[in-house]
């Protein structure tokens, strides 16, 4: 069991590290995964799903409320604040998202999905009521 969150997701460091100072200037601690694989290979970053800001479980309800208040845009496409436009349930899974696949075909087709990025699939299920949608519809 990790004792860390995921926060947000960047393409390159230099993003992640301007967050970073906003969220260890409010005193939480920030740790960024595959910071130096992204910085020593950029092209690396779609590969690897990019850099990575981790918080510690405790602190992640703040840095969450600090994130929403500073930048907005960030938090837009966070799966667990995306709203299911059926059931109005925040309980919702990218389809490319291979870690929150429940069943073979499921993890089968995120990977499909992550290697052909040009699809013309919706890029979110509602864990409840199974609803396929994107974002901005």
């Amino acid at each position: 069991m990790s004792k860390f969150r995921t926060i947000a997701v960047f393409s390159y460091p230099a993003e992640a590290v301007v967050v970073k100072g906003k969220l260890e200037s409010e005193q939480v601690h920030v740790f960024l995964k595959d910071e130096f694989t992204v910085a020593t290979d950029p092209f690396a970053t779609n590969a690897i799903g990019g850099v990575k800001m981790q918080v510690y479980k405790e602190d992640f309800i703040k840095a969450m409320g600090i994130l929403e208040t500073s930048n907005p845009d960030l938090v837009k496409y966070r799966v667990e604040y995306v709203q299911c436009p059926n059931c109005h349930k925040r309980n919702a899974r990218e389809l490319r998202d291979i870690e929150t696949a429940r069943t073979f075909a499921e993890k089968l087709k995120a990977v499909v999905l992550s290697i052909v990025p040009f699809s013309g699939s919706k890029n979110y299920q509602c864990k409840n009521c199974n609803t396929k949608f994107d974002v901005d519809e």
